[in-house]
This record gives structure tokens, sequence and C-alpha cells, in this order.
């Protein structure tokens, strides 16, 4: 137990106390309020005590130490430190009542101050969080957790494709952890995009088409943007009017998604990237192109999910007088942001996109069967484009980033579980570009790591769910699994199973209880996660051990 040093005087009686590791990386406030009087030899609390203890346990949140004093006047018999103990002992035992978390501790002092004798004075110590030093961190490259999955083996070559025939049949997929795999694409720089708009003549674009479609590519291009760090710029070849694909819409219509796969049959979605080439080929030069990007009209139901190819699949391609392009997609019924129904498409481009480039798919396809909890096939839920694109927040968490190249390791915090002592880390909002620090990383095993990251509302990408997503999250990584398997889970600091109702999201409406609010923690493998203090723009994570 901590030592206290009291100093009496005629005015104040403070109580204080600190150890080398309190002191460390952060400052303590000090909050005193003195209780009402107690009447003759009573040592129960009053309701106005009660309600004076209440106040000054919901004035200090992250109060590290609640301590009640008795205080006796020095001349008086020894036997008055007996009442004014449980007078002390009361407060204490509903400050704990009121507060589970508090660490309080009673005690009885004499005093020469006539005015303090028989009340109970309240000394609240906490830590003050502008004052928070945020701790060494170790080398990033020990966090750098190393795939060991079904598709990819440590030590396993990591080929730089230089081009479409090189990389087919020979990317094992998506990478989940280090090192990145890429594909042909580059995960820097520039790519160039076609964004093309085509009809029927009897399915017609309309403006109002037009105008969403070019909206979703612009939003599409400044995710990419944002994500990156400024690393990788789409440059958009956007068209500037509809191109009649001859026939009938019905003609090229899917009604399941097995018509859309991306492995195996699906003659269907190559006639209808054929019949697009033969309509946009002597207008439009694809020397450069990389990616095909489409536009359809939104007045009737054409595609299910929305056919995509990736340029390691080879399973549909379109095939222009300049080149070969195997990285493709068109929105479906899915991903079409109609009045009640579908995720935005610039949402389903990234999604997608983010597969041709080398980002791995977050839901875990393994558990994709009737009856599978939410929680269960998409353990990141809504929180990351890769899991969920109709979520509330439309971003990438900081894992994702750093494993592509996008974050520095600059911008990592670092640490292992067995180097955890009693830690700050300053972190910056995920979206914001160049923060310092933008990601907490503790190592627990070879293969598992718990990132911490912090979140904020962006009213660019994301949409008002009814819940605050500004706060901190937690999950974990596994590098035993592969893409689509779930290798990213979130800690809840509250009850997982429990899904929180959010509005405007499509095609549902429970939502992963993931943010830690100002307070909120979690314990895992020996190690506390806490949300120490929530700040304008940037979080302070408090990391140390129990047991």
């Amino acid at each position: 137990m901590k030592k206290l040093i009291a100093i009496a005087s005629t005015l104040l009686l403070t109580a204080s106390f600190a150890t080398p590791a309190q002191s460390a990386g952060v400052k303590y406030s000090v909050y005193q309020k003195t209780l009402a009087s107690f009447s003759s030899t009573a040592t129960t609390l009053t309701s106005q005590q009660k309600a004076q203890v209440k106040a000054a346990v919901e004035a200090n949140p992250d109060a590290e130490k609640f301590i009640c004093t008795g205080i006796r006047y020095y001349s008086q018999p020894m036997n008055v430190n007996i009442m004014v103990r449980k007078r002390a002992k009361a407060a204490c035992e509903y400050a704990k009542q009121l507060n589970p978390k508090l660490s309080t501790w009673y005690q009885n002092k004499p005093t020469q101050a006539r005015s303090y004798a028989g009340k109970v004075l309240l000394t609240v110590k906490s830590p003050d969080p502008a004052s928070v030093t945020t701790s060494a961190t170790l080398d990033p490259s020990i966090c750098k957790l190393q795939e060991n999955s079904r598709i990819r083996k440590i030590g396993d070559p990591v080929p730089a494709f230089t081009g479409q025939a090189e990389i087919r049949g020979r990317y094992k997929g998506n990478a989940t952890a280090f090192p990145f795999a890429p594909t042909v694409l580059p995960i820097t720089g520039d790519i160039d995009v076609a964004f093309i708009f085509v009809d029927w003549a009897d399915l017609p674009g309309t403006k109002a088409d037009y105008d969403y479609f070019k909206y979703s590519a612009e939003m599409f291009s400044d995710f990419y943007w944002m994500a990156s760090e400024n690393k990788l710029k789409m440059k958009m070849h956007i068209e500037d009017k509809w191109h009649r694909v001859a026939g009938s819409y019905l003609d090229f219509a899917t009604v399941s998604p097995e018509e859309e796969a991306q492995r195996g049959e699906a003659p269907k979605k190559q006639v209808f990237y054929d019949a697009v080439v033969a309509a946009v080929d002597d207008e439009i030069d694809f020397t450069d192109i990389e990616i095909v990007l489409m536009a359809i009209p939104t007045a009737k139901s054409v595609f299910v999910g929305g056919p995509h190819e990736f340029n390691f699949n080879w399973n549909g391609s379109f095939e222009t007088a300049e080149r070969t392009i195997y990285d493709i997609a068109a929105p479906g019924d899915f991903n079409i942001q109609r009045t009640e129904s579908g995720t935005p498409t610039w949402s389903y481009f990234v999604h997608e996109v983010g597969h041709m480039l080398g980002i791995p798919h977050q839901a875990d396809e393994d558990e994709n069967k009737p009856g599978s909890k939410k929680y269960i096939v998409t353990p990141i839920g809504g929180w990351d484009v890769m899991s969920e694109h109709g979520g509330g927040q439309r971003t990438m968490t900081t894992w994702l980033r750093w494993l592509a190249g996008w974050l520095d390791d600059a911008q990592i915090a670092c640490t292992t579980k067995e180097a955890v002592g009693s830690e700050f880390y300053e972190l910056t909002p995920v979206n914001v570009v160049g923060g310092e620090k933008e990601a907490l990383v503790i190592k627990l095993s070879e293969t598992k790591a718990v990132v911490v990251e912090s979140r904020r509302f962006d009213k660019k990408f994301d949409v008002e769910t009814g819940n605050s997503p500004n706060g901190l999250i937690a999950y974990t990584v596994d590098a035993t699994r592969a893409s689509a398997q779930g290798n990213q889970v979130i800690l809840s600091p509250r009850d997982i199973t429990e899904y929180i109702k959010q509005e405007n999201t499509w095609p549902d409406w429970r939502e992963l209880d993931a943010i830690f609010f100002q307070g909120d923690s979690i314990v895992i493998e020996g190690i506390k996660i806490e949300a120490f203090s929530i700040g304008k723009n940037s979080d302070v994570v408090k990391v140390s051990k129990v047991g």
C-alpha cells in the first residue's frame, strides 16, 4: 500500500502520494472536497454527504486513488479516531459502490484547524491528460508479424510480378501479415483508371445516374489518396457521356452471384465485357489504363452483386485494341445506393480495388453459413471497408495501411507483452494524413498482436448512424489466418454479442460495439488496455500489466 503523507494547516489538510511508476510519463492532479458536517456521533452518510461523494466521483472519471480522511482535532481524545475513521470508511465504501473500479483508501488524521474537526476530507488523485508524455516504443520491425497461414508460410518468396502473364497461376493471395504480397498493380505512385458509363436502348442512362456515378468515381479516388497517406493516386479518366451497348440489358442481367463468380464458369459476364469493349473501343484509348470501372443505369436490376475481376484470377477480361485488362468492376443491386437500399458504389469500388492491389478480405468466409453469428462471420464488423463496405465507418484499419506500406514505421508505436509496464501512447485518428503516431501494436506472440487506433467521424466518408464513433478501437491480428478467414477481430469493452443499432447502413442494422470511450478498458493476456483520454484531435491509450 502506498505511503500517505499528511500536512496539517490552519486552512487545509492535504493527502498526497506517488510512486516512481506513477510519476513516469504523467503528472497528476489533485481534487479535494470536505463533506458537510456530521451530527453528534453519527458515522453513516446523510443524503447531502452522499451527493457530495457522488459529485466527486463523477468529476474524476479517471481517478487512480480516492482517499477518505476522517479528521480529529489534535487535542481531542484518541478514541475520537475510531468515530472519524468510520465516517471516512463510509465515504470510501459509497464511492466504491458508485465506481467499482476505484482504488480507495480511508484513514484518520489530526488537525489544528478546529473547523475541520469531525469532518471527512475527500482527496482524489487523477492523471492529468494534458501532461501525458508518450512512452518510448520498440523498433516497429519487432511488431511486424510474419504470415504463417494456409496459403503463405514464413520464408516464402514474395515475387515482384512485372506483367499479367507472369502473375497468372502464381499469386497465392492477398497477405494478412508481413510481408505484403503485391500484385501487378503498384501500391504507391499512380494508377490509370477508366471510368465508363454504359447503357442500353431499353435502359438509358439519366443525368441523375451520371451525377451519382461521377461522384462515386471522385469519392473512390479521394479515399485512396487519404488512406494511402497521399502515396497512391488514382488517375481517373472519367467519360463525359453514356456509351450505348448493343441489345437489351436483359441479355446481360444476372439473377444469382454464381453468374458473376470470380472463379470457375461464369461466361455471362464475359459476354458483357465483350459487348462493352465493342461499344467503346473505337472512342477510348486504353494504352495506359490499368483498371476499368463501369457505371450502369439504376432504374432496373442488371446485376446482383456486380461482376468484378482481379489481375491474378484471369476469370474475365477487357480485350481492347491496345491491351487486355484484368482489373474490372461494375456495380450490382447490392452496391447501388437507391432510395432505401444498397451500399455506396464508391465504397464497393474501394473494396474490390483493394483486393486488386493486394489488400485482404476481412470477413471469415469459412464461417459464412446459415445460422452463423455476425461477430463470427465479420469479426471486425463495419469498422473496415475491406470487411463491410456498407457500414457506418468507411475506412481501413491501420494494420492494413501499415502492411501496404502506406503508414511508415515511424507512425507505429510498438511494444510487446513482455515489455509492457505502465505506459501511455498518444494516437492520431486514422484518417488524418501524416499523423505522428496512428497505431499502437502490442505483440502478444510470434503470430498474434493487438492493434489500438483512434477513430473519429469523418463527414466526407462516413454516415451518421446514431452512435458516436469517436474514441479508440482495439482488435487482434492473427497471422495464422489467411485472407477471407477473418484475421482481424474486434475487442469490445462491453459485450461483443450485444449489437448496437445503426441507422443509414445497409443491408444490416447491427454493428459490433467497438468504441472505447474515455475510461473504457479490456484485459487480454494479462495486459490492460485503457482509453485514458479522448481528446479533440488525439487520444491517449494506457497499457499496463495486471495480476
